[in-house]
């Protein structure tokens, strides 16, 4: 008999679906501190992908795509554990260090004169996106005001993800491998139709659902030699796609090639949540624990703050260095690092507030020490 409480009722009508792997309970970690570190690579290339401008980074390591695939683990993960209220707990977790952001953007923007109604057509009203930002929110028409919205897509998709993902969450378990194939194709539907109204939230639907799996323990259930060519078939379709479009278009830029960057995307995710690595030593030492404990306590207020952190150094550095001089990209990675750590030392508590913990200076100080036993197959 099927349980209604599985992970959805039959894989192509005949193998069924498993449990997840794990159920919380009160004498289990509270972390996978696998995925902690997953997070902590990804923020630190996106970091150094702003900072140095190396377009060949996005290929190397897609972060994005693990940053939702480690999301929507998660998310399954809190839904299993609270139901309906995990989706406002993931976004209060969003959109109070994001209206700190945006408070302080704002004031910046109007204060170094943003005079003119935004483009959008709800004019002045668009500034409501500031608060729900579910569609981009605007800034003014100074030549470095992109740097406070640049990244702001990545927040959007987020929030769009976490509302859906009661529903996705159902509909996955029902038929997992139907939703990833269609999850799949969706980007080159779009671009043969010629749409871009949600661009990013197709590209990276796939790496969210391979998250449901990671959580629901699919991704273990296939046998390896199957999965690693599937996995091959994915890297060789996405890498062909991206190797095509660079040769013809002249760019190696992953996110100008939607349905490359989905399909290389997924690969990767696909290979990195199979992984079970035992960390050993290595996540049992203080450095460790804090620097990874650091990250992930403080991911949003890091995301958030290291785009205008560059355009800041940058247009301090221009009348004294020029941009190709080979200390340019030296000093404005540590100008970086150094503007970031203030903003995270200045508004950081807010994610300490955002995540119901008591707030203090330097969050990952008390990161739990993780047992002798590895627990990187529990997904928090």
């Amino acid at each position: 008999m099927t349980d209604k409480g599985t992970a959805g009722a039959a894989l192509d009508g005949q193998i069924r679906v498993p449990r997840p792997l794990h159920h919380p309970r009160v004498d289990e970690p509270t972390r996978d501190h696998y995925l902690d570190l997953l997070r902590t690579m990804g923020l630190a290339r996106v970091f150094l992908y702003h900072a140095s401008g190396w377009t060949w980074l996005s290929v190397l390591f897609p972060a994005m795509g693990v940053m939702f695939g480690i999301g929507g683990s998660l998310m399954a993960a809190s839904l299993d554990r609270n139901g309906a209220t995990a989706v406002p707990r993931r976004i209060r977790r969003l959109l109070l260090p994001f209206w700190a952001f945006g408070a302080l953007s704002i004031a910046v923007l109007f204060l170094t004169g943003w005079r003119t109604a935004p483009t959008g057509r709800l004019g002045w009203t668009e500034l409501g996106w500031w608060i729900v930002p579910v569609q981009v929110p605007p800034v003014g028409g100074q030549p470095w005001s992109w740097a406070f919205n640049a990244g702001l897509w990545y927040v959007v998709t987020y929030v769009w993800f976490v509302l859906a993902s009661g529903v996705l969450l159902k509909l996955f378990r029902r038929r997992p491998w139907w939703c990833l194939g269609i999850a799949t194709y969706l980007p080159a539907v779009f671009l043969i139709d010629g749409v871009h109204t949600g661009y990013f939230l197709v590209g990276y639907l796939p790496c969210w659902l391979l998250g449901f799996a990671h959580r629901d323990g699919l991704l273990h259930r296939i046998p390896a030699r199957r999965y690693g060519a599937l996995v091959a078939a994915l890297a060789v379709s996405g890498g062909g796609w991206l190797l095509v479009a660079a040769v013809a278009d002249d760019t190696s830029a992953v996110n100008q090639t939607p349905v490359g960057r989905t399909l290389w995307s997924m690969a990767l995710v696909a290979a990195v949540l199979r992984l079970r690595p035992r960390l050993g030593r290595l996540a049992r030492t203080s450095t460790y624990r804090r620097v990874v404990g650091l990250a992930n306590a403080r991911a949003v207020t890091i995301y958030l703050w290291h785009i205008p952190a560059g355009m800041l150094v940058t247009v301090l550095l221009l009348p004294v260095v020029p941009v190709d001089a080979g200390v340019h990209l030296v000093l404005r990675m540590a100008g970086m690092c150094a503007v970031t750590a203030v903003a995270v030392a200045a508004l950081g508590w807010v994610e300490d507030v955002a995540a119901a913990r008591r707030p203090t200076l330097l969050a990952g100080q008390r990161t739990p020490r993780p047992p002798t036993r590895d627990p990187a197959a529990f997904s928090a």
